[in-house]
């Protein structure tokens, strides 16, 4: 089944159908982007608090020396 039948299957749908479509299709979205980008993001997110983290225990070194 090529995307123009599917376009007009889903056309033809109730109102309601439409919905469920349309939100099975946003599940499918949110599931690939959880797969694929999520675990990239939670990586730069946790490389971003380590640098964070050695600065402040630099500046707290240098403080203390002071």
């Amino acid at each position: 089944m090529g995307i123009d039948e599917v376009k007009s299957t889903i056309k033809d749908l109730s109102v309601n159908e439409r919905r469920k479509v349309a939100l099975y299709i946003l599940e499918l979205e949110k599931e690939y982007v959880q797969k694929t980008i999520g675990p990239q993001i939670a990586e730069d997110v946790e490389d971003v608090s380590r640098v964070f983290q050695e600065a402040i225990e630099k500046l707290k070194k240098f403080v203390n020396k002071s």
